[in-house]
């Protein structure tokens, strides 16, 4: 068993997947999102310092710490910037092959042997790059992110190269776009079973369950849940303020799924995935900046003290010392009393529901709003 807690989220009908000693599945398939509240449904006080997934009395970190966009910080910047986090006591580390083709994987690696802590502490989250989506590629892409890491998984899916010294590299278009592999796309049940197929084989000694997928919709749920042997314990998609995603928050807490948050806070992503980058974040919505002059946080601390109040875990980025401290001291904050709450909740409602990570320019056909047929679904 490996002395890391890794989640697997590979199996995104988009690009990327993750490990940890538990698998999540990634995709990132979502559908459009609808905009009823939760309010009544959600506790007064949800707040906690980690979730219980699954039925094995584990558990994943509130707060966690992301790497997209190893670009921007390459890998010795992102493992300088997840040492610090290590030290201010992050104990959640999101990351993917995808994010510089194993660069981020090999930043937390390397942060993970600078820090020298407690590794079994640690829940590494990685993901299965859209190129690995084929069942016979699962394990070798398993193997190559768990080498990265040090320690040992949406669905849309990419052709691989092959062969030579970048034969785990996506095959692109002179225009930088992936060339997409539209079978391998549409059978994520089959790329899940692979998953499923590494536990009883013992050939990765490193994972002893499989727990979650990444930018799952409703529908790819359904899908996924009807021949799943191991149901997925995790779906991590994009969350925050003007994409509340309450049907999809209120059916995997139907099916026993933790949602965790990417993009907690908004924001801009490289320009291939960015969406509506025009649109000023949630950290300037009137509704944040009030709670956060009331209740004397940042901005930043109000969004992510709101997700986790419904019951999510969080996985905002940072860089500097003084937002990765800040970011952290969110888990314990006092919870935001419930006019807050309702406050925050109804701040979409002027925008509108934005989306600030999308693709659908860089493949040619969206995944979150899909046209009929689905082109990323069987017919």
């Amino acid at each position: 068993m490996s002395p890391y807690t890794t989640q697997v989220v590979h199996l995104e009908p988009i690009p990327a997947c993750t490990t940890s000693t538990l698998i999540d599945i990634a995709s990132q398939f979502m559908s459009q999102q609808h905009t009823t509240t939760m309010s009544s449904t959600v506790p007064d006080s949800v707040s906690a310092s980690s979730f219980p997934i699954g039925s094995h009395g584990r558990a994943i970190p509130s707060i966690g710490f992301g790497t997209f966009q190893p670009d921007v910080n390459p890998t010795h910047d992102v493992a300088d910037a997840v040492l610090r986090a290590l030290h201010a006591g992050y104990r959640h580390i999101d990351t993917a092959w995808m994010y510089g083709d194993g660069d981020a994987e090999r930043g937390v690696g390397e942060a993970l042997r600078r820090w020298g802590g407690p590794r079994e502490d640690v829940f590494i989250v990685t993901k299965l790059a859209n190129a690995h989506h084929k069942p016979e590629d699962v394990l070798p892409a398993l193997e190559l992110s768990l080498k990265n890491l040090g320690v040992e998984y949406a669905p849309v899916a990419y052709e691989r190269i092959g062969t030579g010294p970048d034969e785990w590299k996506t095959v692109r278009h002179p225009d930088r776009r992936p060339k997409m592999n539209m079978e391998a796309t549409r059978r994520y049940t089959a790329t899940w079973a692979a998953m499923e197929g590494l536990i009883p084989t013992g050939k990765v000694k490193e994972i002893d369950s499989i727990e979650g997928v990444s930018n799952f919709s409703i529908k790819k749920l359904e899908k996924l849940l009807r021949g799943a042997r191991i149901p997925p314990v995790v779906n991590q998609v994009e969350l925050h303020p003007y994409l509340p995603q309450d049907d999809l928050l209120a059916y995997c807490a139907s099916h026993n799924i933790h949602v965790t948050a990417f993009s907690p806070l908004g924001g801009k992503p490289v320009a291939a995935v960015a969406a509506n980058a025009d649109v000023p974040g949630p950290l300037h919505s009137a509704a944040v900046t009030s709670v956060a002059q009331k209740r004397g946080i940042t901005p930043a601390q109000v969004l992510l003290k709101w997700g986790i109040q419904r019951g999510t875990s969080v996985i905002p980025k940072a860089y500097t010392p003084l937002h990765i401290l800040d970011n952290i001291a969110a888990a314990t904050l006092p919870d935001l009393p419930r006019e807050d709450v309702e406050a925050i909740d109804r701040a979409h409602v002027a925008t509108g529901s934005v989306r600030y990570i999308n693709p659908v320019k860089h493949w040619g056909f969206d995944i979150y709003n899909p046209s009929t047929p689905d082109p990323s679904e069987e017919p």
